[in-house]
């Protein structure tokens, strides 16, 4: 008995603490939902956020590690070297002295040694061999920064279709909420006799017509919202307030990373083209040799002995010349190339912001339009709305002009919308 209360205690603490666990991991996934985001958060954040990122991190050390090897050059070269061999004929002297023995060598000879070389014009090579290294990991940092830039693009469109739908939900209640108020003012007249049955059925068509709207912008809105949050990685909800960006002055010059990269991949041509003249440079090094053999540093001693020999060592490879034209043939045509790439890049770019620009001019005219417009329809809904209280005109005859409104309404929404995306398009063409 003891043991089943023990049992059952266990069970109800082992209940309350899972209980208490969900609940407090709920509370902790509520307090991370953002309450308040920008377009510059959101950009920040999908770049963190993005696969591609920690390969950054992967070519940095890489890099670290082919400048390390390469440091080795300028360090001495240390060798070990064996050999035993049997020749046909060993070094003897072709005279005879009187009671004097002349020793031979023996055919088989044994030797071991240690080198020590300590190169002295390998230092020029060896630092522009670590200039090119540090550069190539530069460049393929900065294809990483040029694919990550892309992200700018889906993300403008995704938080920019947000606030169109925000904007237009925003508006639908407005609607909403007048066709509530008219409503009730139908109901009366009905009861007094000067509205229909007919007129009330009309509204509210109109009201569900609305709330169906409401509801696929809403369908809309969480769909943009998780894709925005699976780009970011933050948890961004209907309820987060996705901040309005600032419509100030945008500059016109390019400042996009593809140019860096133009700029580093020339950078690479010209120390490719230093190197090409290393390679014909003579090689000079101070060497320092040790060891043991049979024979020795002497020839005419046939025994085992210690020696060492140190110097100088030079060493030029003419060889190389045979090609150095047509190396550096090559390494200019992949300059012309890198130019030619940039300019088409320039080009392209400049008649997108031309583009660009031309819609930011058209969309602020259509703004201007649209707000007169809305003007003289606001002004004719009161006098709808007034004439329908008064009964000189039908529910339908409203809600053609309720309509108007708020389809011009609408078009300033979107026209608002599409200049601050054609804005923030403009400065993610020009990498501002």
């Amino acid at each position: 008995m003891y043991n089943l209360k023990l049992l059952l205690n266990i069970l109800i603490y082992s209940f309350l603490l899972t209980v208490g666990t969900i609940v407090n991991a709920q509370k902790l996934t509520d307090a991370v939902a953002k309450a308040s985001v920008s377009i510059e958060e959101c950009h920040d954040w999908s770049r963190e956020n993005f696969p591609l990122i920690r390969q950054m991190d992967i070519i940095s050390k890489s890099t670290e590690y082919s400048l390390s090897n390469a440091s080795i050059g300028n360090l001495p070269q240390i060798s070990l070297n064996g050999q035993a061999s049997y020749q046909s004929a060993v070094t003897q002297l072709p005279i005879s002295i009187p009671n004097m023995e002349i020793p031979t060598i023996d055919k088989n000879q044994y030797k071991i040694y240690g080198e020590v070389y300590q190169p002295l014009t390998n230092f020029v090579t060896v630092n522009a061999a670590k200039a090119q290294i540090a550069l190539m990991g530069a460049i393929e940092q900065q294809k990483l920064e040029v694919e990550l830039y892309q992200l700018k693009d889906r993300i403008n469109q995704l938080y920019f279709g947000v606030l169109l739908i925000n904007e237009k939900i925003g508006q639908y209640n407005i609607i909403l909420s007048d066709i509530d108020s008219t409503l009730d003012k139908v109901e009366s007249a009905i009861l007094n006799g000067t509205a229909t049955q007919t007129d009330k059925s009309l509204l509210e068509v109109e009201r569900i017509s609305l709330r169906q709207q409401i509801d696929e912008s809403k369908s809309n809105q969480k769909a943009f919202l998780k894709i925005l949050s699976t780009f970011t990685g933050q948890t961004i909800t209907a309820n987060t307030i996705l901040q309005k960006p600032s419509t100030g002055a945008y500059s016109v010059n390019i400042n996009r990373p593809e140019l860096i990269l133009f700029m580093l991949q020339n950078q690479s041509t010209a120390i490719e083209e230093r190197q090409l003249s290393n390679t014909i440079v003579p090689n000079i090094g101070l060497f320092m040799q040790a060891g043991y053999g049979r024979p020795a540093l002497n020839f005419l001693s046939n025994e085992f002995d210690f020696y060492y020999i140190g110097g100088i060592k030079f060493n030029w490879n003419l060889s190389r010349l045979y090609n150095i034209k047509d190396s550096r043939k090559r390494i200019r045509l992949t300059t012309d190339k890198v130019a030619i790439q940039r300019e088409t890049f320039l080009l392209n770019t400049k008649l997108v912001q031309t583009q660009q620009s031309a819609e930011i001019a058209k969309y602020e005219l259509l703004i201007e339009s649209d707000q007169e417009i809305i003007k003289m329809r606001d002004a004719i809904l009161a006098t709808a709305k007034a004439q329908l209280d008064n009964g000189l005109i039908t529910t339908t005859d409203y809600v053609k002009f309720l309509n108007d409104v708020n389809s011009v309404k609408q078009n300033l929404l979107l026209h608002e919308t599409q200049l601050h995306l054609s804005q923030y398009n403009l400065k993610t063409t020009t990498g501002n």
